[in-house]
């Protein structure tokens, strides 16, 4: 569950290699690791890029260091173009350096903000000092061989001059100071200087053994979203923003600027399906504002998840509490009265905030969405349209893009591509979408990957076995179902009826009280609190939640028939679906929202012996 590289070689072993049969070499390794080929800009820059770094190593005589190319980092598949290894030649520590190669000719700064525009690209881009330093953040928070050695970045920009980059250099942009200290940008005109610095940061000095720690390091668990949510609010950053994620941060932070400066109005939306950061990005959003003193909110459609977020924060910051709301508080907040609106799991808007009970004079006339466009000079909508798993709610690219045009807003767009849960395995959410037919041609055999456990029970039993397990090693583990059981209230004393009942076995669903009640957590925070391992959780207390290892239940609401999905409503408990025009596809994105919530693994089981026959047939390892 580490990092993985397309290639390791030496300088020398590249040098010594014929170019053509070397790009033939990557190209290979690319199709079997991610099982499709490199794009036509992915091969130039491995051809016109990486011989302008090993000619630089190699002038100083480093013919040993160590390239990795295409290393993936821990618990993403966000990918560095190379990172070099070695021993830093001061003190003898292992010296990491990554390297991000740029084919810009010439970059720009955007105004009021730290993105960087480049001629012949659509859009803004993510200043690159920026990125490859959240990459060396990467290696060092989360690789254990990594977290004492000497780790900087470059940004290898060869196509452009010095003169060209003077105004994006980091210092000159006025990026964090860790940024200007740690990461160096060089143009074409400055191969000499690359040299120097190399011989600075690397000598070949145990190159081979360093690399191989590096490769087979122990990754830290990933410090979950909602223990980290306070310190993010509170104090200080606490997530590493990757890529995507880093533009969409970067574009909220410009559009309050702009919006200081010159009374300006911008919705940010951003889309991206499970694990790849949306709620992190919320997060550092609402941080990094509220230590700027800058009125902001963060609301959801979600009971549990913003409890969750309030309970995180404990009970010293009251104030800080509040910050955490729901869409239906913003019916009659006067227009842009708050500067950010962070509308996280936007996909569970729904189409008026009114309830049975909003009194008749508090009735509103207008779209919820509008409700929280109006209230907010920067809206920031994150969503995920496959996560819709109720009726009623109706929250889409769509929907917002033409409220948007309605109210005469402008609408910045920024798609998460890479993935962050699930082991940071993308090829596992893939499985996921193709298996419960919301992509691609259906179900497919599944490979086994180093970065995502993947099994199967053939019993309730053996599932919360293996969990147990998990749990003994100080992991964090849950079963949830698809709500397919009555779900009973709890007894005069506080203890949970055995609602779920599968043959002999039988569990409880998960407390419905507002507090613990004999070590059992309230529903909203089943899914983090201690004792919440006893239950069975559904989707609505599992939504935008993670952990360690997801147990998954798939009820008689879904079975395998005839070479297809067969949903039935009538297996159904939830009435907020069942009556639902769309139930099939709804209770489809509810099994897809179940099955991703664990960031190292998953178990699934289906009440249904055809389907756990069809799943077995895709070669699953059994428990």
């Amino acid at each position: 569950m580490g990092s993985r590289s397309l290639l390791r070689r030496t300088v020398a072993e590249i040098l010594a290699t014929d170019a053509n049969a070397f790009i033939a070499e990557l190209e290979h390794a690319f199709r079997l690791q991610l099982g499709k080929r490199p794009t036509d800009s992915e091969i130039n820059s491995w051809r016109r890029s990486i011989p302008t770094i090993t000619q630089a190593l190699a002038a100083e005589g480093l013919h040993q260091v160590v390239v990795l190319i295409e290393l993936r980092g821990p618990l993403t598949n966000s990918r560095m173009d190379l990172v070099l290894v070695g021993s830093h030649p001061a003190d003898g520590r292992p010296s990491v350096v990554v390297v991000e190669n740029k084919q810009w000719s010439k970059a720009e700064p955007v105004p009021a903000s730290e993105l960087v525009k480049v001629p012949g690209m659509p859009g803004d881009q993510v200043h690159p000092a920026n990125q490859v330093w959240a990459y060396c953040n990467t290696l060092t928070n989360y690789l254990t061989a990594v977290e004492n050695a000497r780790v900087c970045g470059i940004v290898n920009m060869h196509n452009a001059s010095s003169a060209d980059l003077r105004s994006v250099q980091p210092m000159a942009m006025g990026l964090d100071p860790e940024v200007c200290r740690n990461v160096r940008i060089f143009g074409d005109d400055q191969r000499d200087d690359l040299a120097r610095f190399f011989r600075s940061a690397l000598s070949a000095t145990d190159a081979a053994t360093n690399a191989d720690y590096l490769l087979k390091s122990p990754v830290r668990p990933t410090r979950a979203l909602m223990t980290a949510v306070s310190d993010a609010v509170l104090r200080r950053t606490v997530f590493t923003l990757l890529d995507d994620q880093r533009l969409a941060y970067d574009h909220v932070l410009r559009a309050v600027q702009e919006g200081h400066a010159n009374d300006h109005k911008e919705i940010i939306l951003v889309v991206g399906g499970p694990g790849t950061g949306k709620s992190v990005i919320a997060v550092e959003v609402l941080g990094t504002l509220s230590r700027m003193n800058t009125s902001v909110v963060h609301t959801t459609g979600s009971k549990s998840f913003t409890e969750t977020l309030r309970d995180q924060l404990g009970t010293t910051n009251r104030r800080a509490k509040q910050v955490f709301t729901y869409f239906n508080n913003y019916a009659h907040v006067e227009p842009n009265r708050i500067d950010v609106l962070i509308a996280d799991e936007a996909h569970r808007i729904r189409q008026t905030s009114n309830t049975r009970f909003t009194p008749r004079d508090r009735k509103s006339t207008r779209a919820q969405v509008e409700e929280l466009i109006r209230a907010a000079r920067v809206p920031v909508f994150l969503l995920d349209e496959h996560q819709i798993v109720r009726k009623g709610e109706v929250g889409s690219v769509d929907l917002i893009k033409r409220a948007a045009n309605d109210l005469g807003v402008n609408i910045t767009e920024v798609h998460l591509r890479d993935q962050f849960r699930c082991g940071g395995c993308q090829e596992y959410v893939d499985w996921v979408e193709e298996l419960l037919g919301l992509a691609g041609d259906g179900p497919r055999v599944w490979e086994p990957l180093d970065s995502f456990e993947l099994l199967l029970a053939d019993t309730p039993e053996a599932m919360e076995r293996y969990l147990k397990q998990q749990l003994d090693q100080g992991l964090q583990a849950r079963i949830a179902a698809g709500y397919c059981w009555p779900w009973s209230d709890a007894r005069p004393d506080g203890s949970l009826i055995e609602d779920v009942v599968i043959g002999e076995w039988k569990r409880p669903w998960n407390s419905r009280a507002n507090r613990t009640l004999n070590g059992i957590p309230p529903a909203n925070l089943w899914a983090t609190h201690a004792g919440g391992e006893g239950q069975i959780g559904c989707v609505y207390t599992a939504q935008g939640l993670e952990y360690d290892y997801a147990g998954v239940i798939i009820g008689p609401d879904l079975v395998w028939r005839s070479g297809a999905w067969a949903a039935n409503p009538k297996a159904s408990h939830d009435s907020k679906v069942k009556g639902a025009a769309n139930f099939d596809r709804l209770v489809r994105n509810t099994y897809k929202v179940l099955a991703t919530r664990g960031m190292r693994g998953a178990v699934l089981y289906s009440v249904d012996p055809e389907t756990r026959s069809m799943l077995a047939s895709l070669g699953i390892p059994k428990i």
